[in-house]
């Protein structure tokens, strides 16, 4: 009979490591940005008026 209770202890511990994984990654990314000396800063939303405004 398959140990389950082992099964879902592997998968949780798995999924945590693989969480902080992607955590740590995001922080290394947002400090590198912040540290950027470029100096510039793009700002990304809708254009302004729609299709739909334009009619």
């Amino acid at each position: 009979m398959a140990d389950y209770r082992k099964m879902y202890d592997s998968l949780f511990n798995d999924v945590t490591d693989a969480i902080s994984l992607l955590q740590r990654a995001q922080q290394k990314t947002e400090e590198l940005f912040i540290s950027g000396d470029d100096g510039v800063v793009l700002e990304l939303g809708k254009e302004l008026g729609s299709e739909k405004e334009k009619e």
